[in-house]
């Protein structure tokens, strides 16, 4: 998906890049900085013409039909606010899923669920299964700092969007302050309280 994006969308994630990056050129990017960097430019980043390169990457006609379906799970997977209810280290995580409600979710994760406890809260990306929900991409471990700071961010997009349901309005509050939670996840770009991590 991402060779296919920076092939065929060339320009456009070129420009992406350049934005999310724009201020921080004295910067050294490290691994954590550029999978964030890349889930926000494939999944939150709208292309000129419309959708993501994830949106687009799933349409694509010359997919295999199990290569599509994972696709369409890839675009489908929005930034949320996770908070975790229980876990089995190195099997799975129960989260629930802040950002729309809803009941408790049993994700796949070999390697996040070694690194987690009940009541932490993370900023991730929860794709459907099958076989299982699991995270997708990077994974930001909130602390109290970062807590503070992300509420501080998302303040004036609730507001604006305050006659909307709550959960709707966070989600899409989450949505439009995309690049913003990756500028502050990001090692080499945001503060050093929030300590993401790879899923």
């Amino acid at each position: 998906m991402q060779g296919w994006a920076f092939e065929h969308h060339r320009e456009a994630m070129r420009d992406a890049f350049a934005q999310i990056t724009s201020g921080y050129a004295d910067r050294v990017l490290g691994d954590i900085d550029l999978h964030l960097i890349v889930s926000w430019m494939l999944n939150d980043c709208r292309l000129p013409d419309g959708g993501t390169a994830a949106e687009r990457y799933a349409r694509r006609d010359d997919l295999a039909a199990w290569e599509r379906d994972v696709a369409r799970r890839i675009a489908a997977a929005h930034l949320g606010l996770l908070r975790v209810a229980r876990v089995l280290p190195g099997r799975w995580i129960e989260l629930h899923d802040l950002t729309v409600g809803g009941e408790l979710v049993r994700a796949i994760s070999h390697d996040v669920s070694r690194a987690v406890r009940p009541h932490e809260v993370l900023v991730a990306r929860l794709m459907d299964g099958p076989p299982a929900p699991a995270l997708w991409g990077p994974v930001g471990f909130l602390t109290r700092q970062s807590g503070r700071e992300l509420r501080q961010l998302l303040e004036p997009y609730v507001n604006a969007l305050a006659g909307d349901d709550a959960a709707d309005g966070l989600a899409a509050a989450m949505h439009a302050a995309s690049r913003e939670i990756t500028v502050m996840l990001a090692p080499a770009l945001g503060p050093a309280s929030a300590s993401p991590k790879a899923a």
